[in-house]
């Protein structure tokens, strides 16, 4: 892809009023996903303003972070100190609250990049990027882009309402920008549509994890889409990590941009894959598990075996159910609850944590709530056994990867770090780490998970559709954490537990859903 020039980028970054507003109930990070400072085209002169209003009764810090894409720079603020129900304001925030805290250092001018914002408290940030000589006459032009949250970056996400023009002197261009705000690199694939859903153009789109892994892509210089003139197109993108992404539509005479953000997408799915959308569009995939026999629990021998808790034993599930693709994520316990009660700062999409069993399954924790607001009775927690099943994928070896035997179980090794989330100090975004054959991910560490079983020991005795001890003291978790230690911990076959109300920020869960 040709390298563009500084006007040409200014032109997509665009004049534009970008506005981020967010709130939160403890402190959060906030997202610009585009600024600027510099000269453009006719005379344009690109400023970007920034406002801080703090709601609260109580002062809060802030910190700001430019990423200078133009330079591959870094440039922090110093910490802002904001009183209770008070603003700050920073006109051409570049240099009144980056550049002059670097004495010596100032930022270049003709730079563009993300901004990002950790506040202590609450916060509500509005940006605007604006041409503040539109037209050579000193007027101020521009566009608004609504709140960015880390939490609103997506694995798959759609932007309708797209337009290319193979006449730079009419008709419209668009910029698509996606940015990674995690700390993995991240690989993203786009497809480029018409109206009637035909594909014209697709590209692999890699976002490494500095500056936010900021791309910036004209649409019309893809393959397929040069020399194209189409004002009805929509794109769609995935990735393996969560990205925030946007389009810029800008009219080629008039300069006059509109902005469209990304929508999440809960396809393409799978053969085996069914999903519902909840309130906010926030997808939910389930993914089909097919009935069958396997052998529960652990041969003697097995590396990391706990001897007595893990006898083997033949179990037969006779009827198909879903499963959660992957762990319930805080969006779509928001959604559901309207609050989020994690406590773990993981970036992204993450899974809910801190949530007890009876949260979960009380009567009016999440499940009910879920059931009532899908008009249905399906949706509940897996039998130990269900979770098993689905968490082996069918295989019978220590994971559902392999036996990972070639190196060490102390913390982790090579063979599982593509497939396990344990032995670290934070939960990491849902579907990082590879599936399972069945297609679900995280089942070898990121969040213990709840299961329906009270605990209780096994039998050599074969079962058939198990459901558990009708009455117990602490409930079942499979599937380790990313606080597990050892990777013995993360196996198929382990099994943990705990009493009904307890709530570490490393207890989360997966549904089931009946047939």
């Amino acid at each position: 892809m040709r390298r563009e020039s500084f006007v040409t980028r200014m032109a997509a970054v665009l004049a534009a009023g970008l506005m981020l507003c967010a709130r939160s109930t403890r402190g959060e990070t906030y997202i610009l996903p585009s600024s600027a400072w510099g000269s453009g085209a006719n005379g344009a002169v690109y400023r970007t303003n920034v406002w801080l209003l703090n709601l609260g009764e109580d002062f809060v810090t802030v910190k700001a972070r430019f990423e200078d894409v133009e330079t591959h720079s870094s440039f922090d603020s110093r910490e802002i100190r904001i009183g209770g129900r008070a603003q700050a304001v920073f006109e051409n925030v570049h240099d009144s609250m980056l550049a002059r805290f670097r004495p010596g250092h100032p930022l270049p001018i003709a730079t563009y990049g993300p901004i990002r914002f950790d506040s202590t408290g609450p916060l509500i940030v509005t940006a605007s990027v604006v041409n503040v000589n539109a037209c050579g006459s000193g007027a101020a032009a521009g566009q608004v882009l609504p709140a960015l949250e880390m939490s609103e970056a997506l694995l798959a996400g759609v932007i309708g309402q797209l337009a290319v023009s193979a006449d730079p002197s009419s008709g419209y261009r668009t910029n698509l920008v996606l940015a990674n705000p995690g700390h993995l690199p991240a690989a993203a694939t786009i497809r480029v549509r018409s109206g009637g859903g035909a594909l014209l153009a697709s590209a692999q789109i890699g976002l490494s994890d500095h500056a936010f892994g900021f791309k910036q892509i004209a649409l019309g210089s893809l393959p397929g889409l040069a020399g194209v003139t189409d004002t009805d197109l929509w794109l769609e993108f995935s990735s393996d990590q969560p990205v925030i992404a946007y389009a810029t539509v800008i009219h080629n005479v008039s300069g006059d941009p509109f902005a469209v953000m990304a929508t999440p997408d809960p396809a393409p799915l799978g053969p085996n894959e069914i999903a519902f959308l909840l309130p906010g569009e926030v997808p939910l995939i389930m993914v089909k598990i097919p009935a069958g026999t396997f052998q529960m629990g652990s041969p003697p021998g097995e590396r990391g075996r706990v001897n007595g808790a893990e006898l083997l034993h033949a179990v037969t599930l006779t009827s198909d159910y879903w499963m959660g693709k992957y762990e319930v994520t805080r969006a779509q316990w928001r959604a559901v609850m309207g609050f989020d009660p994690s406590e773990q700062e993981c970036p992204g999409d993450c899974p809910v944590d801190s949530v007890s069993w009876e949260d979960v399954r009380g009567p009016s924790g999440f499940l009910s709530k879920l059931n009532a607001l899908l008009g249905t009775t399906k949706f509940r927690l897996p039998t130990e056994a269900e979770w098993e099943r689905a968490a082996r994928g069918g295989t019978q070896t220590r994971f559902s990867f392999g036996d990972a035997l070639a190196g060490s179980d102390d913390c982790r090794n090579g063979e599982s770090e593509p497939y396990a989330w344990s032995c670290h100090f934070q939960s990491m975004p849902v579907g990082t780490r590879l599936p399972n054959p069945f297609g679900l991910h995280d089942v070898h560490g990121n969040m213990h998970e709840w299961v329906e079983d009270w605990l209780a020991p096994y039998t050599m005795t074969a079962q058939t559709d198990p459901t558990g001890p009708a009455k117990g003291t602490s409930k079942v978790l499979r599937g380790g954490s990313f606080s597990s230690s050892d990777l013995k911990y993360v196996r198929s076959a382990s099994r943990w537990s705990h009493v009904p109300n307890a709530a570490p920020d490393d207890f989360g869960f997966r549904l089931a859903m009946s047939p």
